[in-house]
């Protein structure tokens, strides 16, 4: 690990990049919640897509990879348990290579396409039938392996039946950094190729991202939302310095309507909590939403909900926490992170106990939002 010495001259360098940028005026934190217990008000129909239940990071990202989590929404899932073996895809057409996908095999293959390497996690499900595809974009400093270890990405699309794309920045860890003019085109031309390599279906094309993977993920909502059906990002929004999310307003509008999860840590200490409010009443005034609908709390997170006649927004915050300080709330609840990957500086796991994983979440909401 490094000194303290080198995380002050890390955090001073990630300023230039990320934005390490204090949280006075955020809209506030949950931490204060009157309420000890959990409070639903999903009776009437308005549950959550992924529900974040009781139990701690640690074991609900053990629990993800052995036994999924159970969607409480209606959606496709065409998960493992149920799905063919790949041994008779009953007239499903075999997977198609291409000169960056050479192996269409089911497993884990890392493909190099156009400068970058991306993870890929292929259920055998996938040979047989139509999957859906997720693409898990990590943040700044960190790899497609780092990511994993956080989201669980790749057990729970072997659970359920996606197809998991993590791509890995240039240049390796700890400088590994997204260049959003550069790098955005080859991550969609990837998504392009994995969708045509295995016939994705059409209605389950999903991404999701971390820091600098949150904001391309909000500029694939500006930019691509004719193709993908539902987009988790986290920890990002505003514009921080070459890094921009999508504005909701000007040349920063989607092309249609599509469903989008967002979470943000109240003290997180990268990205300012301040942008979390502005970004949400942007996006609720582009789409005509309607009032915020609480789906869950307790006293470390605030889950809300806004519903329009196309699609939904959702909200997550927290108060967690990771270990470094430097971090403060930039961090994923429920991870597994042990921070000892290569090139990794700290964890970015927040400290259990956590009311949910986030991966977890994210696999639900997915589920529950395919394109219409």
């Amino acid at each position: 690990m490094p000194s303290r010495y080198a995380w002050v001259s890390w955090c001073g360098a990630l300023t230039m990049s990320v934005g390490c940028s204090p949280d006075s005026d955020a809209d506030g934190g949950t931490g204060d919640g009157s309420e000890s217990g959990s409070t639903n008000v999903a009776d009437d129909g308005m549950g959550p897509t992924g529900s974040p239940g009781d139990a701690s990071g640690s074991e609900s990202m053990s629990a993800s990879a052995e036994d999924g989590p159970t969607p409480t929404t209606s959606g496709t899932d065409a998960g493992t348990d149920d799905a063919a073996d790949g041994s008779d895809t009953g007239g499903f057409p075999e997977p198609v290579p291409d000169d960056c996908i050479t192996d269409v095999a089911a497993g884990h293959h890392a493909f190099e396409c156009d400068g970058l390497t991306y993870d890929v996690e292929v259920p055998e499900a996938c040979l047989g039938s139509a999957c859906g595809m997720i693409f898990d974009v990590h943040g700044y400093t960190m790899s497609a392996q780092m990511q994993d270890s956080s989201t669980g990405m790749r057990a729970l699309g072997q659970r359920h039946g996606y197809i998991v794309v993590q791509p890995n920045a240039e240049p390796d860890p700890p400088a590994a950094s997204w260049n959003g003019a550069v790098d955005d085109p080859k991550v969609f031309d990837f998504m392009q190729r994995v969708a045509a390599a295995w016939h994705v279906d059409a209605n389950r094309w999903h991404i999701t991202g971390f820091s600098q993977g949150g904001y391309m993920s909000w500029r694939f909502i500006c930019d691509h939302a004719d193709v993908l059906a539902s987009v988790a990002p986290a920890a990002a929004c505003g514009n921080i310095g070459a890094f921009g999310d999508c504005a909701f307003s000007g040349d920063e509008i989607p092309s249609g309507p599509l469903d989008i999860l967002y979470m943000h840590g109240t003290s997180d200490a990268l990205v300012s909590f301040s942008c979390f409010g502005p970004r949400r009443d942007a996006a609720v005034e582009h789409y005509g939403l309607g009032p915020e609908e609480l789906v869950t709390e307790d006293e470390t997170h605030r889950w809300t909900r806004h519903t329009g006649d196309d699609m939904v927004l959702e909200l997550i915050e927290h108060d967690y926490a990771a270990e470094s300080f430097i971090l403060g709330g930039h961090c994923f609840p429920g991870s597994n992170d042990q921070g000892d990957a290569p090139g990794q500086l700290f964890s970015y796991g927040c400290v259990d106990p956590t009311s949910f994983a986030w991966g977890e979440v994210v696999m639900q909401f997915f589920i529950a939002h395919p394109k219409d």
